[in-house]
C-alpha cells in the first residue's frame, strides 16, 4: 500500500525530533569522545534538510548542531580539564560532517535548481524581444485554460508589421530587429494581468486573453494603439487580426485560433494594412467578413 509523501509540517516535526533525540543520546554517552562521535548523526538529518526543506531550516539545524558540539567540547575543557587541542581530531570532523557538508550540499543544490530554472525560462523566451516564444506560449495557454472554471473564450490577436521584408531589405536586419523590439514594447504596454504576450516567429507577435464577446470592443480599442509605431524617424503600420474560440468547442486548439487570427490579419494587409480586424466564422468555419477596428 502506497503512503502519501509527508507534508512540510510533518517533515519539520521529524527534523526537530531527530535533532533533539541525537543531542539527548549524545549527552548520555560516558566519555567526551563518545559524545562527540554521536553528534555525527546530526549530519544525516542535515543532509535530509538540505535536500528537501531548504536553506533557512538548514541554517537553524546547523546552528543547533554546532551549539551541541561546542557545548560538549566546552564542558569537557572547563569541567573535565581536557585539552581543546586534544579533542581537535574529534570535534573538527564532527563540525565538518554536521555543519559544513550539509551547507555545501545545499549551496550546490540551490545553484543547480537556479541553473535549471534559468534554462527552462530561456527555453520559453524569445531572445530578441524577451516575450514568450511559441513553446512558452503553448505552455502558458495550457495553464490558463486548465485553471478557468467554467472555461471562457480564448481570444488571440496576431500583430504583423506591414512591409517588414522591405524594411529589412532597405535598411538591414538590424533595423528590423529595432522595429520588432519597439513593437514588443508597445504590446507589453497594453497587456493586462492574466494576459499573455508572445512572439510566434518572424515579425508576428500575439496577445492572448480570455474574455467574453461583450468585452471584444474594449479589446479592439486597446489593440488600436498597436496599428502605428514609430521607429526613429520611420513610421510603421501594423496589421492586427483577432479571433476567438470557446474552449468547449469540439475543434478547440490554440493553433486553430491563431490560424483564424492570421486569416483576419492577412485580410487587413490586403486592404492596405494599419488596422485591426476580427475574424468572423460561418458554420463551416470560413471567413464571413471582417470588422475593422481602425
Amino acid at each position: 500500500m502506497r503512503r502519501p509523501w509527508p507534508q512540510y509540517e510533518a517533515a519539520v516535526a521529524f527534523v526537530v525530533w531527530a535533532d533533539v533525540t541525537a543531542a539527548a543520546v549524545a549527552a548520555t554517552m560516558s566519555t567526551t569522545e563518545a559524545r562527540l562521535c554521536t553528534t555525527v548523526y546530526l549530519g544525516m538529518t542535515g543532509i535530509f534538510v538540505g535536500f528537501l526543506l531548504g536553506a533557512r531550516l538548514l541554517a537553524v539545524h546547523c546552528a543547533f548542531g554546532a551549539m551541541v558540539i561546542a557545548g560538549i567540547t566546552g564542558w569537557a575543557v572547563l569541567r573535565q580539564d581536557v585539552s581543546l587541542w586534544g579533542l581537535f581530531t574529534i570535534y573538527m570532523p564532527a563540525l565538518m560532517w554536521v555543519v559544513l557538508l550539509p551547507l555545501t550540499g545545499c549551496v550546490l543544490i540551490e545553484s543547480g535548481r537556479r541553473a535549471v530554472a534559468q534554462v527552462a525560462r530561456s527555453a520559453h523566451r524569445d531572445q530578441l524581444t524577451g516575450l514568450l516564444n511559441r513553446r512558452g506560449l503553448h505552455a502558458a495557454v495550457r495553464r490558463v485554460v486548465s485553471s478557468r472554471t467554467p472555461p471562457t473564450n480564448l481570444v488571440v490577436a496576431v500583430c504583423d508589421i506591414d512591409r517588414f521584408k522591405r524594411l529589412n531589405d532597405d535598411e538591414g536586419h538590424a533595423a528590423g530587429d529595432v522595429a520588432l523590439i519597439a513593437m514588443a514594447q508597445r504590446l507589453r504596454s497594453i497587456v493586462r494581468p492574466g494576459e499573455i504576450a508572445a512572439r510566434l516567429g518572424g515579425d508576428e507577435l500575439v496577445l492572448v486573453t480570455m474574455i467574453d464577446d461583450p468585452a471584444m470592443s474594449e479589446l479592439l480599442d486597446r489593440l488600436e494603439v498597436l496599428t502605428r509605431i514609430d521607429v526613429g524617424d520611420r513610421k510603421l503600420s501594423v496589421s492586427v487580426g483577432v479571433a476567438s474560440m470557446a474552449a468547449t468547442e469540439p475543434h478547440f486548439s490554440l493553433d486553430n485560433v491563431i490560424r483564424h487570427a492570421d486569416a483576419a490579419m492577412y485580410g487587413v494587409k490586403r486592404s492596405g494594412g494599419g488596422a485591426c480586424a476580427v475574424h468572423r466564422r460561418e458554420t463551416d468555419g470560413t471567413v464571413q467578413g471582417f470588422h475593422a477596428g481602425a
